[in-house]
């Protein structure tokens, strides 16, 4: 499971799960400008881009440091235990055309020209090498207990499938983590 700590929403309150290359091929297939912000948030493709895999949106995310972790190997999740599990979200997929998923935040989609460039330059930023190809993604959010307290915490649950999965994810739900230390 790889796992990323002080992951920060950059004051704005998403978290996007993608594929820069497969959301710069439909950005092109779609003839959509370099502002995707501006075209997800008052245009229909916005949900578009969600339901045919391109992203992931998560909305709701408080200004915290969260500590992300990718599971795809199947792996018990990190929400087993003396931990906090506050949701569980399946129904969402993911194409992965360039061999590399980041965990993004809304900014980024101002420029989307730039972004790309950026998410490349921060290694820090979660990102995860994949296969190329189609996924089902489950979230799980809530707190994890660690030595040093409880910490805002997020696993992605990614399973690779042989053609795209139906769409059955909640677009409107909340990712909001309630902490015990913030």
């Amino acid at each position: 499971m790889e796992k990323f700590t002080e992951c920060l929403n950059d004051l704005m309150d998403y978290f996007i799960l993608g594929d820069p290359t497969a959301l710069s091929a439909f950005q092109q297939t779609h003839q959509l400008p370099n502002d995707l912000l501006a075209e997800f948030t008052t245009q229909d493709s916005g949900d578009l881009v969600v339901e045919q895999g391109v992203i992931v949106p998560l909305a709701g995310i408080e200004n915290y440091p969260y500590t992300i972790y990718f599971n795809t190997k199947g792996e018990p999740s990190i929400f087993e235990g003396e931990n906090d599990l506050q949701f569980h979200r399946k129904g969402y997929n993911l194409q992965v055309q360039g061999g590399m998923v980041y965990l993004f935040t809304m900014p980024y989609l101002r420029d989307w020209a730039k972004a790309q460039e950026l998410l490349q330059a921060h290694p820090t930023r979660p990102r995860l090498a994949l296969a190329n190809g189609w996924y089902t993604v489950e979230i799980l959010g809530g707190e994890t207990n660690t030595p040093d307290g409880w910490e805002p915490t997020f696993e992605f649950r990614l399973q690779a499938c042989d053609e795209p999965p139906a769409y059955a994810g909640d677009i409107y739900f909340q990712y909001k983590v309630v902490s015990r230390e913030y």
